[in-house]
């Protein structure tokens, strides 16, 4: 084998270029390149003895496709014929031509094409060669929807080269799913569906991607579109630290095969039985120096020597390394109920949307995780499970104010005459003011501050709440409204004291150090708040009086969205009380589920197990709970004697010494009576063991 001797020289300036590039360009165009270890062992995975064409639609300076190239020529019997890219940075693509072209001088037969443009564009996607390949290989740019300048152009671009691409009945597929996909996606998931549009049929598609593909809603268009346009064969993920140090969210490598189109044609909701893939899961003990499974195989060539262990064992393990099947027909059914009310499913499988299953009011499919199959008996009964929100407790996320610097201040003392003394956030100097004390709100802003409550310290950060006072300047508007006010039976504005006054001014004219040169007044978030009087129908609102609060916001319960240990449910003893956006919250639509219980509930063996396996690992081993993810916590049938139970548990309930906890878990071991294989306590054992591998696994390892 062969290489050229200029190998290491042309890498190496591919990664000097890559360090070089501005931290800003890198971040608007999604510039985190691959790297030669993870291609190959990407490429190794995705290759076949019939692949003979290979794109890559992003390709940066050329991993992955150097990466390709070399591992089809360490695995001999791959003959490769071409070469292509697609690069939207001018000074990368020239790089990444230049690489492939040192690279390859040796390689007779074989011609490479990197075109210099957007994938986005159709005039660059039929400059292409070739417009169906034997191997898409890719790493999306993940760029996250705020970043973006315009989604509109990236999904325009998309559906214009769905309409270039085929015929009619071949287009419904990808044109409801392009037009359908969530507008806060990330643009890896238009560039995943235009890289996946590229694939001949029974060609492959090779993606990385964040994990989140499989958690967040707006990944759920990608899921359904790897269900019904591919055979998914391998979901390769990493563990701590990860393969992108950097990155707040693990990494998976996707390899699937695409279906033909009469296939595809066919419904998911209209097809029999579904074969499993392989999911792998490999540990940084795995890798050496030179490879990421040097250590598992210690041969010449560990990437293709994986590849062929996994593709004959379908469950094992292996120095580092970790293989079992993954059912399809599982990814099939949590796909189906959390997308069945979205439109886009609703074109897709007009026979699902009928049936009562899938109606709005009814109860949505469960799936367990892998983790808790052998503990679940054969002949259980999994329609019996309820998810939070049928079991009637609501899942949402806390108060957003669009500007905690403005809204967020801490709690000085009380004075006379109904006043408080506030210091304000340090962007206004660590001002303190005295406001009235009716305008405050107590507010629980982040963890550290429920460390201190729950050590008998009272909060001091409070949310100023200026729904009922008005500047004097803005009062000849709520005076022209007084009688929208009185029949509405809303409270009519007082003007602020002249210290508040003063300091509201201050604050509309400050400009924070990271908006973009806006004033806080102009801050989007902020302007919303802004309301015009409509007689009879709307009095007027200013940007300084956030919307009323809801119930998500001054919850029942509550966990904090980003755990660095096991996440806990803590309740809230104060109606008053705001919850931040740091925290998922919890509450009952009908009130027969008090604060305790839910409490008790949901640190339950069952409860934490599940927590941990719908959550998100993110980096540094930290595990993010986003209500999406919440919501789909099943939970067995719990009558009214359970609840009593649970409610008298968790007023005893503590996380530091775990009291209370034998007394939940018997609760939920009764309710879950003939659902799992074993005795109760060996359940409750079970649980929480593989609670706590779920956590080891998403913890960073020490230095």
């Amino acid at each position: 084998m062969h290489e050229p001797a200029n190998r290491e020289d042309i890498r190496s300036k591919a990664q000097l270029f890559e360090a070089a590039l501005p931290p800003e360009q890198r971040k608007r165009l999604g510039q985190f390149f691959t790297g030669m270890p993870l291609g190959k062992l990407l490429a190794h995975l995705a290759l076949t003895r019939a692949t003979r064409t290979v794109l890559d639609p992003m390709a940066g300076h050329g991993d992955l496709l150097d990466a390709t190239r070399e591992a089809a020529r360490e695995r001999g019997n791959v003959k490769l014929r071409r070469l292509d890219g697609i690069e939207i940075d001018p000074a990368t693509a020239e790089l990444c031509r230049t690489r492939l072209e040192a690279l390859g001088v040796d390689d007779k037969g074989k011609e490479c094409a990197i075109l210099d443009g957007n994938a986005f564009a159709v005039a660059t996607f039929k400059s292409l060669p070739w417009h169906a390949y034997d191997l898409t290989i890719t790493n999306p740019p993940y760029v996250r929807y705020q970043s973006q300048r315009s989604d509109q152009s990236a999904r325009e671009g998309l559906l214009s080269i769905i309409r270039a691409s085929g015929e009619a009945s071949h287009q419904l597929v990808w044109r409801t799913l392009a037009e359908g996909y969530s507008g806060l996606a990330d643009l890896s998931i238009p560039a995943s569906i235009l890289a996946a549009l590229t694939v001949a049929p029974s060609g492959r598609l090779a993606l990385v991607l964040p994990a989140t593909w499989r958690s967040r809603e707006y990944g759920d268009v990608l899921r359904y579109l790897l269900l019904r346009c591919f055979q998914l064969e391998y979901i390769v993920e990493d563990t701590q630290p990860g393969w992108f140090f950097t990155a707040l969210v693990r990494t998976n490598l996707i390899v699937a095969r695409r279906l033909s189109v009469h296939e595809t044609a066919l419904p998911l909701s209209r097809r029999g039985s579904m074969p499993s893939a392989r999911f792998v899961r490999i540990a940084p003990q795995a890798g050496d120096k030179n490879s990421l499974v040097g250590t598992a195989f210690g041969t010449e060539c560990p990437e293709a020597d994986m590849a062929r262990w996994i593709e004959t064992h379908a469950r094992g393990e292996r120095n580092g390394l970790e293989v079992r099947p993954i059912s399809l027909a599982d990814e099939w059914m949590a796909l189906r109920s959390r997308a069945v009310l979205r439109s886009w499913y609703q074109s897709l499988e007009p026979d699902e949307t009928g049936l009562p299953l899938f109606s709005k009011s009814s109860q949505q499919s469960v799936v367990m995780p892998e983790e808790l199959r052998d503990l679940i008996a054969d002949k259980a009964d999994l329609s019996a499970l309820r998810t939070l929100e049928a079991t009637g407790i609501q899942v949402g996320q806390g108060l957003r104010t669009g500007c905690n610097l403005f809204f967020y201040v801490d709690v000085l003392g009380e004075e006379p005459k109904g006043l408080t003394r506030i210091r304000t956030s340090a962007a206004f100097g660590g001002r303190e003011l005295l406001v009235p004390t009716l305008a405050l709100r107590p507010v629980l802003r982040r963890q550290a501050e429920l460390t201190g409550a729950s050590a008998g310290k009272a909060l001091t950060g409070r949310v100023l709440d200026l729904r009922d006072w008005v500047l004097p300047e803005d009062a000849g508007q709520v005076a022209q409204a007084r009688d929208t006010y009185l029949a509405l039976g809303a409270t009519v504005p007082q003007i602020m004291p002249d210290d508040l006054a003063s300091f509201v001014r201050d604050a509309a004219e400050t400009t924070p150090r990271d908006q973009d040169h806006k004033r806080i007044s102009e801050l989007s978030a902020v302007r919303t708040n802004v309301r015009t009087h409509k007689p009879g129908t709307a009095w007027p609102r200013f940007w300084y009086m956030l919307p009323d609060f809801m119930p998500r916001h001054k919850p029942a319960a509550f966990v904090a969205r980003i755990n660095h240990g096991a996440p806990w449910v803590e309740c809230v003893d104060d109606p008053q009380v705001l919850i931040d956006a740091n925290f998922s919250t919890f509450w009952s639509v009908d009130g027969r589920w008090t604060r305790w219980a839910i409490k008790a509930l949901l640190n339950s063996a069952w409860g934490q197990l599940f927590m941990e396996a719908l959550g998100t690992p993110m980096g540094g081993g930290a595990l993010k709970l986003e209500a999406v993810q919440l919501k789909q916590l099943p939970l067995p049938p719990i009558s009214d004697q359970h609840r009593c139970q649970l409610d008298n548990a968790g007023k005893t309930l503590t996380r530091d010494t775990g009291s209370g906890l034998a007394r939940v878990d018997a609760v939920m071991t009764e309710a879950l009576d003939k659902m799992f294989a074993q005795d109760r306590s060996g359940f409750v054992t079970g649980l929480r063991e593989r609670t706590e591998n779920l956590r080891q696994l998403r913890l960073r390892r020490a230095a």
